[in-house]
């Protein structure tokens, strides 16, 4: 863990369409009730950097290096506000992390040892929480509103890179997203709630 914070670094990933947005509201809902402090922050950020990165992806004309700078550059600039958080001893819950580049950028340019080197400086989470699902499931439930990475052939080499890039993470929480919405949150919050023992909660 982040042994220069008190606070925890919950990361939640997965591929497009595999309901990471949904578990993370669910479960900082859920750290609020048990009497947690919690933050929550997503990628790309609200910063100027991912607005940026935002109009960025909608235009789909940069090219995948060029993304993948922006991308690291995002996330320096939310670096700050993690910071703050844990030293506040907060939970932060992240809708993506350095993960998601390690697994995005390296499947769309094939340079992974470049994209392991972009994100250096990045703050790697506490624990992640990875939400699986077969990426047909996943263009399934995303309909008709696709982005610029959403193809059943592309999601595959992600999740292919996602698999790969946990073996490198030391704390990870694997949930299958083939049940109901309310069983998928229980399992996630159970398997974050060993790693919280440290943490402080708010008095009533």
């Amino acid at each position: 863990m982040n042994l220069l914070s008190r606070g925890l670094y919950v990361a939640v990933e997965g591929i497009d369409g595999a309901g990471k947005t949904t578990h993370v509201r669910l479960l900082a809902d859920r750290l609020r009730k048990e009497g947690f402090r919690v933050v929550m922050v997503h990628e790309p950020s609200e910063s100027e950097v991912g607005r940026i990165l935002r109009k960025a992806l909608r235009a789909k004309r940069l090219p995948e290096d060029a993304l993948a700078l922006l991308f690291a550059a995002d996330r320096l600039v939310l670096r700050e506000v993690v910071v703050d958080a844990l030293a506040r001893g907060c939970v932060v819950v992240s809708d993506r992390s350095v993960l998601s580049s390690l697994a995005y950028q390296t499947a769309a340019t094939g340079r992974r040892e470049w994209v392991e080197e972009v994100n250096r400086y990045a703050l790697r989470p506490d624990v992640v929480v990875f939400i699986d699902i077969p990426p047909e499931e996943a263009l399934r439930r995303l309909g008709k509103s696709r982005q610029r990475y959403e193809t059943a052939s592309f999601l595959r080499k992600v999740r292919r890179e996602y698999l790969r890039a946990l073996r490198g993470f030391r704390r990870v929480v694997q949930v299958s997203n083939d049940k109901p919405v309310d069983e998928v949150s229980r399992e996630v919050y159970e398997g974050v709630k060993p790693f919280l023992r440290r943490l402080h909660r708010r008095r009533p």
